[in-house]
């Protein structure tokens, strides 16, 4: 620890009320007044030996007594914690009073000492509470007065040279004195400003940290929603596949025990029944895997786009050569993100690409990427039948379906899973289409 920080711990321990730093203008008051001692003790010290000498020389002995008192005060002010803050700026303020005394007589009272003395007034306006302004502004009307009337009587000679002396001392201390009384209404009100501008910051900031604890809160409901939301979509998955299994695998018993019994119109009612107890249950699962999409958090790993698209194309390699579709693909970038949700946007973006297909028509899906400042787009293209300008934000909605399912099968929550995982990697995802001739899904993930 050096010197200075020693001395430092030393004299801040004997001013208590700057220990609790605060947003109010009196503690930066009380701390401007500790600084000014902190600095002035020291450098007080270095100049008084020189002005000791200097004044034996002269034989001005007043220096070497006020030297010693203000000695004496400083030792007071910066080395006892016994008197209050308010006591130490009082003894200052005297202490310089008696050094303005000393310049007045030495140096003249027309100059320098009274640009000392309007120091003096600003500094103690500044240090003490803003009621203590017009106090300071009396004492140097009674200071004035005081010394202007030493003038006119002409004691110890102080202005013999001038015969209208109390006339210029008059003339250049009422300046002085108009100077000091805008300064004892201007800094108190500056201050004042300041408290406010203060308090509003304090108000804010109270306001936004319970603002933030109420978010707080919100997020930890919100969490627990989502884990009851993620248990009971796992319940509900297995309680509920149990008995449509169960009525599944009765009615193909009938269907099985009693076929020659049933007739056409039975066995038909056996079908539909058994269909729409295999189509509950996809639906089950299709929910199960919405539900988990985003309550987990993502494991973000260098992903190669193509070899995403590659593995994606094998998983559909039966429906693409069924039905002959040719897949173009471009150049794919290498980026940072969640490997498995990426794998399954792209198979579900080119399975409804092949599935939204004209019988008639080979469909084309081409698969493009373009680097942008801040984020990666990707498009998938197809020939399709397009969607129509007025369903483009519908096809994103949980089992929305623009058509019936004989003529294209499924649950409608492919594009909507497809949504939620674009989303929740902070990207967005839009369509362009034509109607009758294909569409465009376009999707981004930021870079960073």
């Amino acid at each position: 620890m050096t010197i200075w920080n020693r001395y430092y711990q030393t004299v801040s321990k004997n001013f208590p009320e700057i220990a609790d730093k605060s947003f109010s203008i009196g503690y930066w008051r009380d701390y401007l007044f500790f600084i000014t001692i902190l600095y002035l003790i020291p450098f007080s010290l270095v100049a008084i030996i020189p002005g000791i000498v200097a004044s034996l020389v002269a034989e001005f002995y007043e220096i070497i007594f006020f030297d010693a008192v203000l000695a004496v005060v400083l030792y007071l002010i910066g080395f006892q914690k016994r008197l209050s803050i308010q006591a130490k700026k009082v003894l200052f303020i005297l202490i310089v009073y008696c050094f303005a005394v000393i310049l007045f007589k030495t140096l003249g009272s027309y100059g320098p000492g009274l640009v000392y003395l309007l120091a003096v007034a600003v500094f103690s306006i500044i240090i003490f509470q803003n009621k203590y302004a017009l106090y300071t502004l009396s004492i140097n009307v009674v200071f004035c007065f005081a010394y202007g009337l030493l003038i006119h009587l002409d004691l110890g000679g102080i202005h013999a040279a001038d015969e209208d002396r109390l006339l210029s001392w008059f003339a250049v201390s009422s300046n002085f004195l108009f100077l000091n009384a805008l300064f004892a209404v201007l800094i108190p009100r500056m201050f004042l400003g300041m408290q406010q501008t203060l308090d509003e910051q304090i108000l804010l900031k109270e306001q936004l940290s319970i603002e933030q604890q109420k978010l707080q809160e919100s997020l930890r409901l919100l969490e627990k929603k989502n884990d009851e939301l993620e248990q009971f979509a796992y319940v509900a998955s297995h309680d509920l596949q149990e008995p449509l299994r169960m009525i599944s695998g009765f009615l193909s018993r009938i269907e099985s025990k009693y076929n020659n019994v049933l007739d056409e119109k039975g066995k038909t009612y056996i079908a539909l029944a058994v269909d729409g107890a295999d189509r509950m249950r996809q639906i089950i699962l299709d929910l199960l895997q919405y539900a988990r999409v985003g309550a987990e958090a993502h494991q973000f790993e260098q992903v190669n786009i193509a070899a995403i698209v590659d593995t994606a194309l094998k998983t559909l390699q039966t429906t693409i050569e069924t039905k002959q579709a040719v897949i173009s693909i471009g150049p794919l970038p290498v980026i940072k993100s969640s490997e498995s949700h990426l794998a399954q946007v792209f198979q579900n973006l080119i399975e409804n690409a092949l599935k939204y297909c004209p019988a008639e028509r080979i469909p084309r899906v081409e698969i493009s990427h373009q680097e942008l400042e801040n984020c990666h787009q990707f498009s998938v293209n197809d020939n399709g039948i397009g969607i129509d300008k007025a369903y483009f934000d519908q096809i994103f909605v949980i089992f929305k379906r623009l058509h019936d399912r004989n003529s294209y099968p499924g649950n409608g929550i492919g594009l909507a899973i497809v949504k939620k995982i674009v989303e929740s990697l902070n990207g967005t995802i839009w369509v362009e289409s034509e109607l009758g001739k294909g569409s465009t899904f376009h999707f981004t993930l930021k870079k960073n």
